[in-house]
């Protein structure tokens, strides 16, 4: 299992389609056919069933358990990346929706700067 394989096997349970998912990344059909045969191969399960090359693809029991870690995985994996990446900048970076930014956040920023100085 890697990254990029379960990239294109979620792509491909979105789209539904192998013409799309290999578009989406740049590659051919058959690299996104190989990375699901690996999957299947690895996890000894179908993941995904087609009753002929026209048919509409179908998410097994496991290719659904698949798809749902694979996203959480692939969004962890995303995420600790830009966390190491800004690891030693030595900052505090926070965001705020308009409410809180606008209404919220003077208050409590002039409520700590009353604190510091």
């Amino acid at each position: 299992m890697n990254e990029r394989d379960l990239k294109y096997f979620c792509s491909l349970v979105e789209t539904g389609n192998y013409t799309a998912t290999a578009t989406k990344f740049h590659v051919t059909q058959p690299a996104i056919s190989a990375a699901l045969r690996r999957l299947e191969e690895e996890y000894q399960a179908v993941l995904l069933t087609q009753a002929n090359h026209r048919a509409q693809l179908v998410t097994t029991a496991a290719g659904r358990t698949l798809y749902i870690k694979s996203k959480q995985l692939l969004k962890d994996v995303a995420q600790m990346a830009l966390e190491v990446h800004h690891a030693n900048e030595q900052q505090v970076r926070l965001g705020f929706s308009n409410v809180a930014g606008g209404i919220w956040l003077p208050r409590v920023i002039k409520n700590l700067s009353q604190l510091i100085y």
